[in-house]
């Protein structure tokens, strides 16, 4: 995944390996960055949850751990065709 993706950014694909940032336009676009945030590791559903929370469109989770132990949580909501 491109972790580098901002707040409105558009992604696609479903597995976090694979996710890739593209234009919200193209056809491949499944879901956009509504709130990202860097967070201490460990991650629980509850965390994710919370940090997710004040984002009421967002109905997807992706997480990865780095170095260091911080995680990055990215809330994404689904594109309507």
């Amino acid at each position: 995944m491109q972790f580098n993706a901002e707040i409105g950014d558009c992604v696609a694909d479903e597995a976090v390996d694979d996710t890739r940032i593209v234009s919200c336009e193209d056809a491949a676009a499944r879901r956009r960055v509504v709130y990202r945030e860097i967070r201490p590791s460990p991650v629980t559903e509850e965390v994710l949850y919370e940090t997710c929370s004040g984002s009421p469109t967002a109905d997807y989770v992706l997480w990865k751990t780095f170095e260091g132990s911080r995680v990055l949580i990215m809330c994404l909501e689904t594109l309507k065709p």
